[in-house]
């Protein structure tokens, strides 16, 4: 029976597990250090509290112990593999040989180097501990009156999102509706919050379908939030951010969502990794000269046809099952990912997206068909 060690409850690993679940002649340990997988791509309902922990994360052994008796899961960090050996080794220093690995480890928030002291004053959304954070202060601001009476004579409290891609702009738009609703609450006529973008390319959503661009620009200007693009962040100190335009932004909070950077694993061997820290691997999403070690999700760098595929849930998903069938039925395709769109949530019922990467929907539509891939993907894990 083949060995399959995978490294990562995150969507690509549990997406691998459950395909090669299906396979009789196939022994499968996955292994994590949390005993949780954190739905990463529903952060933003997280955070603005519009959702409980609950609602964010899958337990992991329960998930597995609806999957075949091959199937085991064990909780533990991987400390290192050996290629030569095929051993991977946890932190209570135990050994667990594997026919094929399958590093599916994810990423955390890439705080740019070049910016001093921004790892230090704001709070990343890649972890469930720091969107925890970041849930139980906007929690305080919003719902907290004797909080806002005594918190700051200025009576207002500035929310600062860093960078205005997928994640900052659902994130801002949460916060930002949540907030109409809590006026009647939280006399925030007397005590103004204002949530606030900052990002150093020209539009939001940077790189999407320029209708997207559009709809998410009008959509964040009608839920009243600021926004600050074009210049990037130069400095941040305990109460400001400096950017390259020498304009000052005051800050209470901040959150940081610009950017990805993955985790890798030491090994036996260095391994190349692009600047996000992410593995290079082939088309078949090994790593370079290796045919039994298979890098997944986040942490790998795919390219297809020369051009480089940024991480996404979907790409993740589709990578976590193309790993699990090469494995089990020896199969020499190169791996491909054609995109079925984007839906982004902007606060409340609304959103947008392009359906099947071709057609611009928004509003109710847009924000049904999200409830509905995300309640589709949520059930594969039950």
């Amino acid at each position: 029976m083949k060995k399959v060690i995978i490294v990562g409850a995150s969507y690509a690993g549990l997406y691998a597990t459950k395909k090669l679940a299906l396979s009789s002649d196939v022994e499968v340990l996955l292994i994590d250090k949390n005993s949780y997988h954190y739905i990463q791509v529903e952060s933003y309902g997280f955070v603005a509290t519009k959702y409980k922990a609950s609602d964010v994360t899958v337990n992991t052994s329960d998930y597995i112990k609806n999957l075949n008796a091959n199937v085991k899961f064990y909780k533990n960090e991987v400390l290192s593999f050996d290629s030569v050996a095929k051993t991977v080794t946890t932190g209570d220093k135990e050994t667990h040989s594997y026919d094929e690995l399958i590093i599916a480890t994810g990423s955390l928030t890439n705080f740019p180097p070049q910016v001093p002291n921004i790892e230090k004053y704001s709070r990343g959304i890649k972890t469930l501990q720091r969107a925890s954070e970041v849930e139980q202060t906007f929690d305080k601001v919003i719902n907290d009156a004797n909080w806002q009476e005594k918190s700051d004579a200025k009576k207002s409290y500035n929310m600062v999102i860093g960078g205005a891609g997928l994640s900052g702009v659902e994130i801002a738009a949460e916060m930002a509706n949540l907030l109409k609703k809590h006026k009647s609450k939280t006399n925030t006529e007397a005590y103004a919050i204002n949530i606030i973008i900052v990002d150093g390319m020209p539009t939001v959503l940077p790189g999407m379908d320029e209708r997207l661009v559009t709809a998410c620009q009008e959509r964040l200007e009608d839920l009243g939030i600021q926004i600050h693009l074009g210049s990037f962040i130069k400095d941040v100190d305990e109460s400001k951010i400096y950017l390259m335009n020498d304009v000052e932004i005051e800050y209470d909070y901040f959150v940081f969502t610009g950017g990805v950077k993955a985790i890798t694993l030491n090994s036996d061997k260095e391994y190349e990794v692009n600047k996000l820290n992410q593995y290079v691997v082939n088309d078949k999403l090994q790593l370079l000269g290796e045919d039994n070690i298979h890098v997944i999700g986040d942490a790998a760098q795919i390219m297809i046809g020369g051009k480089y595929f940024p991480p996404t849930a979907q790409i993740a998903i589709k990578a976590g099952e193309y790993v699990a069938t090469a494995i089990t039925s020896n199969s020499n395709e190169n791996f491909d990912f054609k995109s079925s769109g984007v839906l982004v949530s902007l606060g409340g019922c609304y959103a947008i997206g392009l359906a099947n990467d071709k057609y611009f929907i928004k509003g109710l539509l847009a924000h049904v068909l999200k409830k509905v891939v995300t309640t589709m993907h949520k059930r594969k894990f039950i």
